[in-house]
């Protein structure tokens, strides 16, 4: 065994070693290594190189900063010893672009049976149907092509005084550099998004990536704040298991507005008026305001409850229900530990301070950050993990008895 190990090590170092710049080998010649924008379309890589042994294998690597994970794609190449290589990255729901995206790449090589890499290289998406400028306050930066001046300085100062605001008010600091595209309208933002599905849905906003805000419209230092509120929810929940419901991040993110839109607070007084508000269990998922109906109404409640949060119980213990989200607690497990109630607790108090009775029978819309225990999901659940086990045993037990086989053979 000792042997065998010895030999697997040693396969895996020279299989490393055999990945280095492509110029380390001289039957290896790349001769142009590019990429450019084709906005609204993605981004174009381009390769061209020559060897004498042919080519076995072009992959172009790539990642997109700074929430994306490394990826590998087969080029279109055409060619013998002599190679042109394309690859398309198309905006998707996969490869989400945006302006501003910067997308760090090379491309792996095989060649006679041995794998090199050319040396990393940047390209940044633009959408280049404007003439962007800029202006910055720290490590905010704002990118505008319509208007004046003034207005561009509201839109930052209005992302600014969120970044530090609700920063303050979650205790998270955001240190890195943070991005706000403001368009001129939103049909000259759509270009630039991967749009909403839910017809009837205009997008005013985005938040795509955990460093930059998409705003328009038109009341877009009211959006900037909204916006710019989301990418501090993320930083305080930031980990492995850090979470939060929707009406909890849509409603911090309407709290950092100077005040909630006009259609929100309408939508909230009229179902207030006639009692029929959604339960906080159906607000943890944002499907409740997927239809063009139920969006204001979705915004307003989910406001409502974050401000009765903060001014009832204080800023302090909400800054300890983020905290307590990023550690992976479930919804109901976070308010328990907070204040004391869960979801059903916490919808009846909200309901007394507007003036509602508590809801007369439990609300049937499950947690859907934690599915209760005995529900159908949790059977099938409890029903797959007897399987695994169970044929975990077994493979066990077959390893088992082919490693005694092997055993006596070697004897």
């Amino acid at each position: 065994m000792r042997a065998t190990l010895a030999f697997l090590l040693a396969a895996l170092l020279a299989a490393f070693a055999s990945i280095g710049p492509a110029g380390a080998q001289s039957d290896v010649d790349v001769r142009e290594s590019s990429a450019r924008s084709d906005f609204p379309n993605g981004i174009v890589f381009t390769l061209e190189a020559a060897s004498s042994a042919g080519f076995d294998d072009v992959r172009l690597v790539y990642e997109i900063a700074p929430d994306g994970v490394r990826a590998t794609a087969t080029a279109d190449c055409t060619g013998g010893t002599l190679v042109s290589c394309t690859y398309d990255l198309g905006r998707s729901q996969r490869n989400l672009l945006i302006p501003g995206a910067e997308v760090t790449y090379f491309w792996r090589i095989t060649t006679a049976g041995e794998t090199q890499a050319t040396e990393p290289q940047l390209i940044v998406y633009e959408d280049d149907r404007f003439e962007w400028r800029t202006v910055s306050d720290g490590n905010l930066t704002l990118w505008w092509y319509s208007g004046s001046q003034d207005a561009a300085e509201r839109v930052l100062a209005a992302g600014r005084e969120t970044l530090d605001g609700i920063g303050a008010l979650l205790q998270t600091d955001v240190g890195f550099p943070v991005k706000i595209f403001y368009y001129a309208s939103a049909s000259d933002m759509e270009a630039a998004i991967i749009p909403s599905s839910v017809e009837g849905i205009v997008t005013a906003g985005l938040v795509s990536f955990s460093d930059t805000a998409m705003v328009s419209g038109s009341v877009p230092d009211e959006i900037a704040r909204h916006e710019i509120a989301h990418i501090v929810i993320r930083e305080a929940v930031r980990g492995p298991l850090g979470g939060v419901p929707d009406w909890l991040n849509e409603g911090t993110s309407v709290f950092a507005q100077n005040q909630p839109l006009s259609g929100q607070s309408r939508a909230l007084e009229a179902a207030i008026q006639s009692g029929d508000v959604f339960s906080v269990r159906s607000l943890s998922s944002s499907s409740s305001g997927a239809r063009p109906e139920n969006v204001s109404l979705f915004y307003g409640q989910s406001y409502s409850l974050v401000a009765f949060l903060v001014e009832r119980y204080g800023p302090e213990q909400f800054a300890e229900l983020f905290q307590t989200f990023k550690a992976g607690a479930t919804t109901a497990g976070a308010l328990e530990q907070v204040y004391g109630f869960d979801q059903d607790g916490l919808e009846n108090a909200w309901r007394d301070s507007v003036g509602l009775g508590p809801r007369q029978a439990p609300t049937l819309e499950p947690d859907r950050t934690d599915p209760a225990p005995g529900s159908g999901d949790d059977s099938a659940s409890t029903t797959v993990i007897i399987a695994v086990v169970a044929l975990a045993a077994l493979f066990a037990v077959v390893l088992l008895g082919a490693g005694a086989i092997v055993l006596r053979r070697g004897r």
